[in-house]
């Protein structure tokens, strides 16, 4: 599979989860629809074993659920780190596009766009794909 698959289908996954308006699969002009999901590659580390590629993915899936400026802003935020995790740890393999994955950390907090604050919980989701190659000698 390709990054923009795997990426493509955590949105179409984040979208399954409860209360979410949006995700995108790249990265958007402005948001105008909340709560919603930012998806951007993070980082990655390749390994080589005979006749394989192994690659790991950080992608950072951003929430931002409301405007930070907003009273209630916090007691809207906590419901989704569970729905979050679970939804994920429902679907290791992102509907067929990795062999496995999983949630390692999340940051809860202030996440700006543009010019506006937006509270929500940033999360690194690992992704591994071990993909079978025949290299040329």
């Amino acid at each position: 599979m390709s990054i923009q698959s795997i990426i493509t289908q955590l949105a179409v996954l984040q979208e399954e989860i409860t209360g979410i308006t949006r995700s995108y699969d790249e990265t958007p002009d402005s948001l105008n629809e909340f709560p919603c999901f930012v998806n951007f590659i993070s980082s990655g580390e390749i390994d080589y074993a005979p006749s394989q590629r192994k690659l790991q993915h950080i992608i950072k899936m951003q929430l931002r659920v409301t405007r930070a400026d907003l009273p209630s802003a916090e007691n809207k935020v906590r419901p989704f780190l569970d729905l979050t995790l679970d939804k994920f740890d429902t679907n290791i393999t992102i509907n067929g596009t990795a062999t496995r994955s999983m949630i390692v950390h999340y940051d809860y907090g202030v996440l700006p766009w543009g010019r506006r604050p937006y509270l929500g919980i940033s999360f690194d989701i690992e992704v591994y794909e071990d993909i079978v190659r025949t290299f040329a000698t």
